[in-house]
């Protein structure tokens, strides 16, 4: 039998050595995985958010589309906009046939303090910004000249968590939550778990989770074609006594501070209605009408009908509302899981817009836009 040379064993004793303690090492993570239940997982998950103190940086990216599918229905002047292509203009979309990604960097550090959570979310690309955050009151930093109403459509009004991360613990039995694996993420390892949808009409998600505290440290949104939509990663993290109650405190270099204050829009108001003008004949399986209202403007403008649905993790909007003056095209638009998805109805002899905006893949909206209608 051939024998290694004394030199050769202990040349590669050390690396058996290091290989065989990765090993154990990686086991002994995953042991430790299946001691919780995904469920378990979910809920340590959003107590971490809730009561970690944490300092880090991260990256959000997504993958954005549109396209204007079909030309205007009726001829418009020069420089005219219709009421479509305010609202995407609001939601950060723009009509035309482009596709780009787009990636966005911010830090939070997050600490509660005496009971209370504290929050400072700060933009690290784009013009300077902050989020402070103490319970529930909100303020922004802004540089000199920002417009605040610009921004409150994009400002979160909850812990980040709430933006950049979904209600897990509240998704319906249309999904299935698997264990998918251990890795490592900002040197740290993590429990990865896979958030399955049982039909093509919802996205789906794989989530990283810090294996020693809960906290999410990535996520992505993919279609059921595995491309993913979003992703959310931290780059760097500090966490606990490594937390300093020093960084909770806003930029003081040349800025205003602003508090943000949400309330009905000031050129509309909601008018009560226990039984909706409007139904959607087809919603997927599992989602529920959660709100709706009527909302009509202070101006000659007709009122717009806005139907909410949700299947406790994803969510869409419907509005309906008549056909502008000036015309309207039919248009979609893609922002990460986000659709925008027009659609022309006709109620007798009047014509209406319907507007889809929400977290469902293109066809779904369209199949939703489709069975609009008054009722009877």
């Amino acid at each position: 039998m051939r024998r290694w040379p004394a030199s050769k064993s202990s040349t590669w004793s050390p690396w058996l050595l290091a290989i065989g303690g990765a090993l154990a090492a990686a086991a002994s993570n995953g042991a430790e995985s299946q001691q919780r239940t995904p469920a378990q997982w979910l809920h340590a998950m959003d107590v971490a958010f809730r009561d970690l103190d944490y300092d880090g940086v991260f990256s959000y990216y997504t993958v954005n589309r549109a396209q204007q599918v079909a030309a205007s229905r009726r001829s418009r002047e020069v420089g005219e906009i219709d009421s479509t292509e305010r609202r995407e203009a609001t939601l950060g979309f723009g009509v035309g046939s482009r596709s780009a990604a787009h990636l966005a960097t911010f830090r939070v550090v997050h600490k509660m303090v005496d009971g209370v959570e504290h929050e400072r979310i700060v933009h690290l690309n784009g013009p300077p910004r902050e989020i402070i955050r103490v319970g529930e009151k909100i303020h922004c930093v802004l540089q000199p000249g920002d417009e605040l109403q610009n921004l409150e459509g994009s400002i979160p009004v909850g812990p980040y968590a709430r933006v950049f991360a979904r209600r897990f613990e509240n998704m319906s039995e249309n999904y299935q939550v698997r264990f998918d694996g251990t890795d490592r993420v900002v040197a740290r390892p993590a429990t990865r778990l896979a958030v399955l949808p049982h039909d093509h009409d919802r996205f789906g998600y794989r989530l990283w989770l810090d294996s020693a505290t809960g906290l999410l440290l990535r996520s992505e949104l993919h279609d059921f074609e595995g491309a993913s939509l979003e992703i959310f990663q931290f780059t760097s993290l500090k966490l606990g006594d490594q937390v300093s109650t020093a960084d909770l405190e806003p930029s003081k270099d040349n800025v205003v501070m602003r508090r943000l204050t949400k309330s009905p829009n000031a050129e509309s108001s909601p008018e009560d209605s226990s039984q909706p003008q409007w139904r959607v004949r087809w919603v997927p399986p599992g989602f529920h009408l959660t709100s709706s209202d009527f909302r009509r403007p202070t101006d000659d403008r007709q009122g717009v009908n806005t139907l909410v649905y949700s299947d406790g993790l994803a969510a869409f909007s419907v509005f309906i509302e008549a056909m502008p003056e000036a015309g309207a095209g039919s248009v979609i638009s893609r922002s990460g899981a986000t659709v925008v998805l027009t659609h022309l109805a006709s109620a007798g002899d009047d014509d209406h817009l319907v507007t889809v905006v929400g977290e469902v893949p293109v066809g779904t909206a369209r199949r939703i836009a489709s069975g609009v209608a008054p009722h009877p």
